[in-house]
């Protein structure tokens, strides 16, 4: 006596129900996808230019050197543009002979990198008020100094995401920093869509 077996396997029915439902599921889940992408991003990129600052300030003071920190988009000069931002890419290089022009610092031939950070996701801006808007530097004591010397370059640089996923409220982190050369993180609160300022 022979057994018959029955058929197995899916019918073209129930594979499109389970590829409408596998369809559904994904489209619930995209915006919380997009806002956990876009918060990586803007945390990513602050603590990247974090790092920059402290490790700068650090090897100011293991070198007993000036260290600086500016804006590059080629990473090999500082960005002389006035409009641009940090969000293009930064340097850092042991700063010896303090060349630069107005308020932006240059690298000269004396002058040797130390670090190059790439240019950051489209959807982040990062820009800076007064004179920490081209360049951060420390003095070989840790101090934050302009290039002329001077003291007191107290300022912020705000990093933001300009993503639709993000609500106002965080969608932007501000580094203060101080005039002793301390940089502080913390939240900026209900920031425009469209971010710059400081």
């Amino acid at each position: 006596m022979l057994l018959r077996r029955a058929p197995s396997g899916l019918t073209l029915i129930e594979l499109l129900i389970g590829l409408a439902l596998l369809a559904v599921l994904l489209a619930l889940a995209a915006p919380s996808f997009q806002t956990q992408i876009a918060a990586s991003q803007l945390r990513s990129a602050s603590s990247a230019l974090l790092g920059s600052l402290l490790q700068a300030r650090a090897q100011a003071i293991r070198l007993g050197r000036r260290v600086t920190v500016c804006r590059s988009a080629n990473l090999q000069q500082c960005d002389i543009d006035p409009t641009g931002g940090w969000e293009s890419g930064w340097l850092t290089f042991i700063d010896t002979d303090r060349t630069g022009l107005g308020n932006t610092a240059a690298v000269s031939a004396a002058d040797t990198p130390l670090a190059r950070s790439e240019a950051l996701p489209a959807t982040l801006r990062v820009r800076g008020n007064r004179q920490v808007s081209q360049y951060i530097s420390f003095a070989a004591n840790g101090e934050a100094r302009t290039l002329s010397g001077g003291s007191n370059p107290l300022g912020t640089v705000r990093v933001c995401s300009t993503s639709t996923a993000l609500a106002d409220a965080s969608r932007a982190t501000d580094l203060v920093l101080s005039a002793g050369g301390r940089v502080i993180s913390r939240p900026a609160a209900n920031v425009a869509s469209n971010c710059p300022a400081p």
